[in-house]
């Protein structure tokens, strides 16, 4: 079906209205340290290295619902319990969170405070705008259309946007990141949550948008992979030797790290259709 649509450039945000839909992804610098210091009061954490708080993706429908994808609420999310910090171990894990937390946050109180180091966060967007009948129901037996999305159509807007990332004190990588990409039958945006921890794990928590115009629902399914650093390593080919390249490669991680939980959503976007 052939799909009305227009491209966006205002300012940092680039976009595109196509039918029903506007779509922007605003793109600008790393957080000032007056920001940086007001977000990390603000969670109680000392936040990444490099975080693009002003960075954003967003989905809005003619309905008024809005859907939006930021680093802040995303680092809410991250685990603050007592434990949360001694999850995952490396040799010096401890004494880098202390030095962290001692040179980020000295204008808090309790100054080491507990957090999961590793910035894990399952977050999967924030409904910014909905009528009650709107929100995403927790389980649908609906799945995205994997098929429609290997048609050879033309790409009408695609766009990547890094909301933060952190070397971990040079044990691995955290990057939380969003891709979307518009076609004439559809869109579909992956946030994904990516974690490397050298010589203990890799963790992948993905979420995907989907929605086929012409419906009046959009799907999210929501996905967790994990598995030891070496377990992942021992699947490289034989063929590539002493190659490591493929363990900075997200996309190859999340095609051989097993699923440990898959949930499908549905938001409607109409009472009925």
């Amino acid at each position: 079906m052939a799909s009305l649509h227009s491209l966006i450039k205002e300012g940092n945000a680039t976009g595109i209205r196509i039918n029903d839909w506007t779509i922007l992804s605003n793109k600008t610098s790393i957080l000032s340290s007056h920001e940086i210091d007001k977000a990390s009061a603000d969670i109680g954490i000392p936040i990444p290295e490099m975080i693009f708080g002003n960075n954003h993706l967003t989905i809005e429908h003619s309905s008024g619902w809005k859907l939006e994808f930021k680093a802040l609420p995303a680092l809410a999310m991250v685990d603050q319990s007592s434990t949360s910090s001694d999850a995952i171990k490396v040799s010096y894990a401890r004494e880098w969170f202390e030095k962290r937390s001692m040179a980020n946050q000295e204008h808090i109180t309790d100054v080491v405070k507990p957090y999961d180091w590793t910035y894990s966060t399952k977050y999967c967007g924030s409904l910014a705008s909905c009528a009650d009948h709107q929100r995403f129901e927790p389980s649908t037996t609906d799945t995205i259309d994997i098929e429609q999305l290997k048609k050879p159509e033309p790409i009408l807007f695609y766009n990547e946007n890094i909301l933060f990332e952190d070397e971990l004190a040079d044990n691995g990588t955290a990057v939380l990141a969003t891709k979307i990409r518009v076609m004439p039958s559809c869109f579909f945006i992956l946030l994904r949550f990516f974690l490397r921890v050298d010589d203990v794990l890799f963790r992948i928590y993905d979420t995907r948008i989907y929605h086929r115009f012409g419906t009046n629902h959009v799907l999210r399914e929501c996905s967790v992979k994990e598995d030891s650093y070496h377990a992942t390593r021992a699947k490289i080919p034989r063929s590539r030797g002493d190659d490591l390249s493929l363990l900075l490669d997200s996309n190859w991680i999340a095609s051989v790290l097993p699923d440990r939980e898959v949930h499908m959503q549905r938001a409607d976007l109409t009472k009925s259709e």
